[in-house]
């Protein structure tokens, strides 16, 4: 049996607590900037002290990090997972580097400081190419779009797998000769959370589909609905209309001026109620034949009309479909269309603009919206977690810069002009 030195095994245990403070903190910027030092001053020294005496102390890392990071009275699924998920790392971080460590120290070997100091830098190896990848797939799009409560709880399930199997071994002290067996084990487990993953995310798109429709149909009906009341209108007025056109004759012909004066200002007024300039004009949808698309961009100007933002849409020509994914065209605009109405409500103006234009090489969306000054440059309101408005986590555009660096065909451009700011999305064909 491989014996290690006290001091040494202290260190060891010191260094894998940095290392996830490290990792986490690179993986996760959620929490406000005072949380996270108490979450570092505070559950530091406790973790260290406790997981002297214990091997339950990573219970106390993952539940203080989601107490105290987490927003007030709200569940974030992303945070726990994203405790979890670099939990699990340093997990096998640690298994594949005591593989290592022995497989070149024979049984009746005292390790020292020397060899702690070797196995700490194979897991610093280890974590940056753990990022590296973490960086180079997205998995942080991943972790961010299907985390749930399904989800923590198949990371919970190999946390607690994991935490209990390493326990066992280190109580009967036969890790050294069980560590192969120990990977074995972790790996069929992870294909087997892995397989409940996918049958969970399968049935979970199900669902974000069938609820996609219903809200397509159900914007589709109020569309109607509009139209309909607009028909009622219109033909309501046009009667009307003829009846005043016949006063006027009547006034005309006998020559009383005056009343005339007045029955043109009844027009004039009575006509303002009827033709109001503030109305959304929903001919401009007849061109959009993406029902998903059209669905979002009515639910959207329904809202901003609510908020009384005047809204304005342009689209000349067809547009038949995307060149990406649809849902993730369509979270794209919704995004960007709840940034524009966050913006509009608070200027002076309050005025949408959106231009839609397709042609044989590519398809525009050209949003424009006034807005209250601000100071903050174009690069900082893309960073991930900035904000200027309170309680909101200011993923918006950060989430956009995600996308247009996951589909190559997508080109986004941002402009701040005279209190009105452009979004321009381009997506080749």
């Amino acid at each position: 049996m491989i014996a290690i030195d006290t001091k040494a095994y202290i260190l060891r245990f010191f260094v894998d607590i940095v290392l996830f403070y490290g990792l986490f903190f690179m993986l996760n910027k959620q929490g406000t900037k005072r949380n996270r030092i108490l979450f570092i001053v505070i559950i530091f020294p406790l973790t260290f002290f406790v997981g002297l005496y214990s091997s339950f102390s990573d219970f106390i890392l993952v539940i203080c990090g989601y107490l105290f990071l987490k927003r007030k009275h709200e569940k974030d699924y992303r945070l726990l997972s994203n405790l979890i998920v670099c939990m699990l790392v340093l997990y096998m971080v640690d298994i594949i580097s005591s593989t290592i460590m022995v497989s070149v120290i024979s049984n009746d070997h005292v390790v020292g400081f020397f060899e702690i100091f070797i196995q700490i830098g194979i897991k610093i190896s280890l974590i940056s190419l753990f990022y590296f990848f973490y960086q180079k797939m997205h998995m942080y799009q991943v972790i961010q779009k299907f985390s749930s409560e399904s989800s923590v709880f198949l990371l919970l399930y190999l946390f607690l797998v994991t935490l209990l199997i390493t326990y066992a071994a280190h109580y009967y002290t036969a890790y050294d000769h069980f560590v192969i067996g120990i990977i074995i084990f972790l790996i069929i487990q992870t294909v087997f959370v892995f397989f409940l993953f996918l049958r969970i995310l399968n049935k979970q798109k199900e669902r974000y589909e069938a609820q996609m429709e219903r809200q397509e149909l159900d914007n589709l009906k109020m569309y109607t609905k509009e139209l309909e009341e607009k028909q009622q209108q219109t033909i309501k007025f046009r009667h009307d209309y003829k009846n005043l056109l016949l006063s006027f004759k009547e006034i005309v012909s006998s020559g009383r001026n005056f009343k005339m004066v007045e029955q043109i200002e009844e027009l004039e007024h009575y006509s303002d109620k009827y033709l109001s300039k503030d109305k959304f004009d929903y001919k401009a949808f007849y061109n959009i034949h993406d029902s998903f698309i059209k669905s979002i961009l009515i639910a959207k100007f329904h809202r901003a009309r609510e908020l009384n933002i005047q809204c304005h849409l342009e689209c000349a020509t067809p547009v038949d479909g995307v060149p990406i994914p649809t849902f993730d065209c369509v979270r794209i605009l919704g995004i960007l269309l709840d940034n524009a109405m966050e913006a509009a409500v608070e200027s002076t103006d309050k005025i949408i603009d959106l231009m839609i234009y397709q042609d044989d090489s590519q398809i525009e969306f050209l949003i424009k919206n006034t807005y209250k000054n601000s100071d903050i440059s174009m690069d900082k309101l893309q960073n991930r977690g900035l904000t200027t408005k309170e309680g909101h986590s200011g993923l918006g555009l950060n989430t956009i810069h995600e996308y247009n660096q996951k589909y190559p065909n997508i080109f986004v451009q941002y402009q701040r002009k005279n209190l009105l700011f452009s979004t321009q999305v381009i997506l080749i064909k």
